[in-house]
């Protein structure tokens, strides 16, 4: 299944009740929270990157975040890029952290590797390539041994349904572990890339998407996710981290930059 068949459902007004959050978690392997974190916060990563882009010359010095896009994605060099966003001081800032608390109910530990994802548009391509997309996968084939963290990912420029963004396959996560196989369609640093057939995706686990804001996030771990991607102009920018309660063993994932 690769067609997005409904949005997600704003899981804001659940916050404070721990109840309510770990049920919905558990019946639909997500959380989707709108406007909980700091908009200068988020303002401040997303312009990093943005000056990173603009550094290592693969953007336009005058474009400004909504403008803003880039020929390619190899043209980037991804590890010079983690040393102009300063996202560090983002996830592990007071009001960051009062958020992930308010998730897992708990202290947490805040992975020392982040994610961070500059996609270029396809649009006016003749022959649109998105190999450098990640395929549908759970987080948890790739971050171990132990199961107990979760991704938090947030769109650094606003994400319509033309320019796609992280969509997520409602309750995948209670068929347990899905097998990942080598994808020749996705790439990473030139090697085909794991993930999990389309195919093995049923239609009852519907994918959902829905607009993202700077300030709106997604919690999730379990679930089958994958990237949507339409061909309009816009560029895509993004981030995402991995936490754990605080008392959880560290695993060397997340003990690493890397």
């Amino acid at each position: 299944m690769t067609n997005v068949t409904g949005d997600y459902t704003d899981c804001t007004p659940l916050l404070g009740d721990r109840a309510a959050l770990d049920s919905f978690y558990e019946e639909h392997g997500y959380l989707f929270l709108r406007n909980v974190l700091d908009r200068d916060l988020v303002k401040t990563v997303a312009e990093q990157m943005r000056e990173g882009l603009v550094a290592l010359g693969a953007a336009d010095p005058h474009a400004t975040l909504e403008e803003l896009t880039i020929d390619s994605f190899e043209s980037v060099d991804e590890v010079a890029m983690h040393d102009y966003v300063k996202y560090d001081a983002f996830w592990n800032n007071p009001s960051t952290i009062k958020v992930f608390e308010q998730v897992f109910g708990e202290p947490v530990f805040v992975f020392l590797s982040t994610t961070i994802r500059y996609y270029p548009s396809q649009a006016g391509s003749e022959e649109p390539s998105f190999h450098y997309l990640t395929p549908f996968h759970q987080d948890g084939f790739y971050i171990g041994p132990n199961q107990d963290f979760r991704t938090f990912w947030i769109p650094l420029i606003r994400t319509t349904r033309e320019s796609g963004g992280v969509a997520l396959a409602d309750g995948s996560h209670r068929r347990g572990k899905r097998d990942h196989v080598l994808n020749e369609s996705f790439r990473r640093f030139g090697h085909p890339v794991r993930g999990i057939p389309p195919t093995e995706v049923s239609e009852d686990e519907h994918l959902l998407h829905s607009p993202w804001s700077r300030e709106t996030s997604s919690s999730f771990m379990r679930t089958c996710a994958t990237n949507q991607f339409r061909t309009c102009r816009r560029t895509r920018a993004s981030c995402g981290c991995r936490w754990t309660p605080g008392y959880s063993p560290r695993n060397p994932t997340a003990a690493s930059t890397q």
